[in-house]
């Protein structure tokens, strides 16, 4: 083997880079510019490799400033090394170390999304609660849950209408402690009563008014 040989491919193998969707709450925010609100992701590259620690380091974050890391909806240590497409969340500590850290969502899958429930589920259904950072939104839901969102069908977020196939403007949705969220397949009915005047959130309301049916015409695809 070459005298150099060796060094060369750990060159080489360094700078094989991934990317990570990162979160960046409350007064970190600063450390991450180009964005201007707290705990909206911005997309990163970064070595293979890399653990948050590294991460915490390169963002130039002090130790102090650092109280939780969450990645994919799940707490991790320092240490932990970041894989392609991980979804990373750091969090400040505020009021003197006092931070509401975590929400409880009460998680419905019916039908065949239920085995996404895994030891929860129940055949036609499956009851969860699952436990998200403070600032968590849909797609995090999605993530934790490992279910693509195109799987899903009808969607409810505390009964109101968030999501149904073809239109799912519901991912960048904040969800909040005791929110339940209801999933249903494509193999459940559109009843009829929900096509007129349903409870809708606010960002479901404004995709149904740019639409020309105001989505009365609805249909699953086979």
């Amino acid at each position: 083997m070459p005298k150099y040989g060796k060094p060369h491919l750990l060159f080489v193998y360094n700078k094989i880079m991934i990317t990570i969707q990162l979160k960046l709450f409350a007064t970190l925010n600063r450390f991450m510019p180009g964005t201007d609100l707290p705990g909206y992701p911005k997309e990163k590259q970064i070595p293979v490799g890399t653990s948050l620690a590294d991460l915490v380091s390169e963002l130039g974050i002090p130790d102090e400033e650092v109280k939780l890391c969450y990645v994919n909806g799940r707490y991790q240590e320092l240490d932990y090394i970041l894989q392609d497409k991980d979804e990373v969340g750091i969090f400040p500590p505020i009021g003197g170390g006092s931070l509401m850290t975590e929400i409880t969502l009460d998680v419905w899958l019916y039908g065949e999304l239920s085995r996404f429930g895994k030891e929860f589920n129940q055949k036609s259904f499956a009851n969860l609660p699952v436990k998200l950072p403070v600032g968590g939104v849909m797609s995090d839901l999605l993530t934790f849950l490992e279910m693509p969102t195109e799987e899903r069908g009808i969607t409810f977020i505390n009964g109101d209408l968030s999501a149904m196939p073809g239109l799912q403007p519901d991912l960048a949705h904040v969800l909040k402690d005791g929110d339940r969220i209801a999933f249903f397949d494509h193999h459940s009915m559109w009843p009829f009563q929900y096509r007129h005047g349903a409870a809708m959130i606010e960002e479901m309301a404004e995709e149904m008014n740019k639409r020309d049916d105001l989505g009365i015409s609805h249909a699953y695809d086979k």
